[in-house]
């Protein structure tokens, strides 16, 4: 992987400290809505390993407060510590309209992707207020042609049916609804302020309904925690009966702070698993061994066998690994 630039501890980048607001927008429960002016909310995106070529966050931090998080380093650059503000200091951006319009239709020229929601949920609660996720798909709509892939927990989705329609017609949209698990009570615990799994499985319905090219994003799943064979075929023929007909899936990766943050969760929340996790990850921000293969092959099947069809990015090299060990830790520990 790549080098991510340094973050000086404490202070913003050089070239966000004069669009940062510090007069709240509004502060309630715990969260403080900070402004942030904006150029832009398109981002360029030149990494070879990812399948877009252009990002969209309109919001930097996020409200979901998923355990796991990979993109709580990006608080960094704001000079705020990730691992105590991500999820409780949102910056709304502001005054990026002109620009991002011009980038929309430029992408769209060129045959280039736009994913919406790769570092922050689009959807997350502050959207039902503040609507840059309207205010850009209202830009999108208007461009023929464009690519568009979006990716949310939240229920909020639904509000923008009428635009997400318009883009479906005048370009290709892909919807990503991530669900890890069909376990309710595990989520709470996981994902505190996401909505709960019957309704993101009632959002994907509702987006089927509606004609519109909808998958379910496993992702990440979580070694020992939410990879119980059982539990997964439930979650893969729940999103079957509402509707889908593709799936797809990753597997955590853990790079600083997540790491710290996640490992602390671990630590609390499942103790028992801390030795294992170690282990696997020591040294690396992807799981070793053989589990991620065995993983990948298990799903697939899975998949399959609840007649949807897969589009994995699983991280592994190679292909299937020994015989798939329905024991979560026994399977892990063998890593």
């Amino acid at each position: 992987m790549p080098a991510r630039p340094r973050a000086v501890p404490g202070l913003p980048a050089p070239s966000l400290r004069a669009r940062l607001g510090e007069t709240p927008l509004r502060e309630h429960a715990g969260l403080r809505y900070l402004p942030l002016r904006s150029r832009s909310l398109m981002g360029r995106c030149s990494s070879e390993r990812m399948p877009f070529e252009w990002t969209v966050n309109p919001y930097r931090g996020c409200a979901m407060g998923c355990r796991y998080c990979y993109a709580a380093y990006t608080h960094e650059f704001v000079g705020r510590s990730a691992a105590a503000e991500f999820h409780s200091i949102i910056y709304v951006k502001q005054d990026a309209w002109d620009e991002t319009a011009r980038a929309l239709r430029a992408a769209a020229r060129r045959g280039q992707r736009v994913a919406l929601g790769t570092a922050t949920d689009p959807y997350q609660p502050g959207e039902s207020e503040w609507r840059v996720t309207r205010r850009f798909l209202e830009l999108a709509a208007a461009v023929p042609g464009l690519r568009l892939g979006l990716t949310t927990k939240g229920a909020g989705v639904l509000r923008d049916l009428d635009l997400l329609a318009q883009v479906h017609r005048r370009g290709r949209l892909r919807l990503h609804v991530s669900l890890i698990s069909p376990r309710a009570e595990l989520l709470r615990r996981l994902e505190p302020w996401a909505p709960p799994p019957a309704v993101r499985l009632e959002v994907l319905r509702r987006l089927r309904e509606e004609g519109l090219d909808a998958w379910l994003s496993i992702a990440p799943v979580l070694p020992g925690i939410s990879d119980r064979e059982q539990d997964l075929a439930a979650l893969l023929r729940a999103a079957r009966a509402a509707g889908v007909s593709h799936a797809r899936f990753n597997l955590l990766f853990l790079r600083s702070p997540t790491r710290e943050i996640y490992l602390d969760f671990v630590a609390r929340e499942f103790p028992a698993l801390l030795p294992a996790y170690r282990r696997a990850y020591q040294g690396r921000v992807y799981l070793g061994g053989d589990y991620p293969a065995r993983l990948r092959a298990r799903l697939r099947a899975l998949i399959a066998a609840a007649g949807l069809q897969g589009d994995d990015e699983a991280r592994a090299e190679g292909e299937a690994g020994p015989a798939w060990v329905a024991e979560q830790l026994g399977l892990w520990e063998r890593v």
